[in-house]
């Protein structure tokens, strides 16, 4: 709308996503100093630790620096709650399906449920993507890397 004027967001509302983010990854970082590191070769307990602290802390000032730096439009838009509904329904179902009926059917139904998210995705798009990218897992995750997930049901 044209002529009205909005109210922006303050900054402390536009950087608390991030702020949060970076809280917990200063969080983690706190608890994984108290163990050992070790070497690349041979990690200890806190190597992982402290690596995930670090990211996330980093990611947490990007996603600070990106949203203060944002145009005040890019701001003010609406949550998209198609996509987090969607995708986070995919989780769901994959998670709770995949011991019992195996990988390549619990990530069909996952990539397709998802896939829902986009407002212009079509049966056959579904479809095309969802048995490329289960063939692309099975491909990664059974053959290549040998995990001991089933396939299919047992």
């Amino acid at each position: 709308m044209q002529g009205v004027d909005q109210v922006q967001p303050s900054i402390a509302k536009r950087a608390s996503s991030g702020g949060v983010l970076l809280l917990i990854g200063l969080i983690i970082l706190v608890v994984a100093w108290n163990y050992p590191v070790g070497k690349l070769t041979q990690m200890g307990p806190g190597f992982i630790p402290r690596v995930v602290g670090f990211v996330i802390c980093a990611l947490a000032a990007a996603i600070i620096a990106i949203d203060l730096s944002a145009p005040s439009h890019a701001r003010g838009e609406k949550m998209h709650w198609r996509g987090l509904i969607f995708v986070s329904a995919a989780i769901l179902i994959f998670a709770s399906v995949v011991d019992r009926v195996g990988l390549v059917p619990s990530m069909f139904l996952a990539v397709a449920v998802s896939m829902l998210a986009d407002f212009d995705a079509r049966p056959l798009n579904i479809l095309v993507y969802a048995t490329l990218a289960t063939l692309g897992g099975w491909l990664l995750f059974v053959v290549a890397l040998e995990l001991p997930i089933p396939a299919f049901w047992r």
